[in-house]
C-alpha cells in the first residue's frame, strides 16, 4: 500500500537539480524551491505535493513564488539519481524541463 502524501515529502531529502549542460537548476528542500532559468532566479514556496494514486512515486509537487510558478514531479531514485521534469512557462510560453536530481546539502 502507497504511503501517504506527508511520509512521502518527508522523507524526500534536500535535492540539487539540473540537466546535461547545465542551462537551469532547481534545488528542493522541504518547503521551498530555489530555480534558476534563462538568466533569473526564483525562490519559490511549496504549495502542494501528492503522490500518484495508490503509488510510492512519482513526487508531485506545485511550487509558487512572486514572479514565477510550476509543477516539479520527482522520480524514485536510481543509485541515488532522481529524474526530475519541470513544467513552467516564460510569458506565454510553457516550458518542459527535464534533468536529474542528486541529493545536496
Amino acid at each position: 500500500m502507497a504511503l501517504g502524501s506527508q511520509a512521502i515529502a518527508a522523507d524526500l531529502p534536500t535535492l540539487m537539480c539540473t540537466d546535461t549542460s547545465q542551462s537551469w537548476t532547481l534545488s528542493i528542500t522541504q518547503d521551498t524551491t530555489t530555480f534558476a532559468y534563462l538568466d533569473r532566479k526564483s525562490d519559490m514556496e511549496i504549495m502542494q505535493r501528492s503522490i500518484a494514486e495508490d503509488q510510492d512515486w512519482p513526487i508531485a509537487m506545485t511550487v509558487v513564488g512572486p514572479r514565477d510558478s510550476g509543477i516539479v514531479i520527482v522520480e524514485s531514485p536510481n543509485d541515488g539519481i532522481y529524474d526530475v521534469r519541470i513544467l513552467t512557462q516564460r510569458g506565454e510560453t510553457p516550458i518542459l524541463l527535464a534533468g536529474t536530481c542528486q541529493e545536496g546539502a
